[in-house]
Order: structure tokens, then C-alpha cells, then sequence
């Protein structure tokens, strides 16, 4: 994984992934986000830095697997993306979405 600033930041992400997944015996709980019926895994994966200062190729490892063990909700926003141009972080989801 390399980016601008070497592969520290997608490193540090995945690694993570991986800790927090490896503390946990239960499987991932889900709950329903408000009224809408939808559930959502109750831990949420920040996506902020996706196509900012993690390079898209190296966030695609992030999500995958973050979904494989089990979280489905990913937080984002129309403003990440920052000086690369807000909505950047979405842009790199939906690439994501759409292999």
C-alpha cells in the first residue's frame, strides 16, 4: 500500500481493522438505524481520509475488510475529500461499491 505519505496511513487503517476485529469473541452486532428499518453494524468504519491522505487503491483492502467481518456501515461525508476535491472520499466508496 503506498501513497503520498508512504503506506503509514493505510497500514495504520488496516492494522485496525484487524485489532479491533480480533478483540471481539461475539459476532458483530447489528441495530436499526432510527426508524428506517435498515441495520447497521455497531461498529461504524471513518472513511474521511479515503482518497485524501489514503490513495483509493490502498482503502479498497480497508473496506473489504472491515465488510468481511461484518461492518456495513461506513461513515462519510460531501466535504471529505478536502483540497482533492469534496466528495472525493464518496467517489472512492463508490468505486469500491461497484467491483
Amino acid at each position: 500500500m503506498t501513497s503520498q505519505y508512504g503506506n503509514t496511513a493505510a497500514t495504520i487503517a488496516y492494522s485496525c481493522v484487524n485489532a479491533t476485529m480480533n478483540v471481539m469473541f461475539a459476532p458483530m452486532e447489528y441495530v436499526h438505524l432510527g426508524r428506517t428499518g435498515v441495520k447497521v453494524s455497531r461498529l461504524c468504519l471513518g472513511t474521511m481520509n479515503f482518497g485524501y491522505w489514503i490513495e483509493e487503491e490502498d482503502s479498497y483492502p480497508v473496506m473489504s475488510r472491515a465488510l468481511e467481518h461484518g461492518i456495513n456501515f461506513f461513515d462519510t461525508a460531501n466535504v471529505y475529500g478536502w483540497d482533492k476535491g469534496k466528495g472525493r472520499t464518496e467517489e472512492v466508496i463508490g468505486n469500491w461499491l461497484s467491483q
